[in-house]
Order: C-alpha cells, then structure tokens, then sequence
C-alpha cells in the first residue's frame, strides 16, 4: 500500500495492489485500486475506489457476457 501526500488532513488517498487468480478461469487477476477516503471527526465520512473493470473481464474469461456471468446468481 502507498499513501499519497494531501494538503487537506482530513483526505487520504491510497494506492493498493491486488494480484491473485481467478478462481473461475485460473487466470491471473492484478489489479490497482485507489481508495480516496474522506473523515469529519476522526470517522469515515466518504469512501470511494477506482479500479480497471477491464483487467477484471480478463480475469474473468475475457468478455463483459462472462464477467455478468461470473457476478449473476444463477
């Protein structure tokens, strides 16, 4: 995990890496997320992140019809 620097203290941003295996498909899942986290008096107030879907398509078979399948209930 790399913090980057803010001028604001209540604002973090954080880059995280994520490599592993598609349990599915057996192919590799490697991914960077950036997280940007926002506190009002010391507690989380907003958090979001932003991350590639296409590396998870991959992952997943290699088309968008197989990453609805892999999320779908059925």
């Amino acid at each position: 995990m790399r913090i980057h620097e803010t001028v604001d203290p209540t604002l973090v941003i954080a880059e995280l890496k994520s490599e592993g295996v598609a349990l599915e498909t057996g192919r590799p899942y490697n991914q960077t997320y950036i997280s940007v986290v926002e506190t009002v008096d010391g507690k989380i107030s907003r958090y979001v992140d932003y991350w590639n879907p296409l590396i998870a398509m991959e992952a997943l078979g290699g088309s968008t019809d197989d990453m609805i399948t892999a999320f779908s209930d059925d």
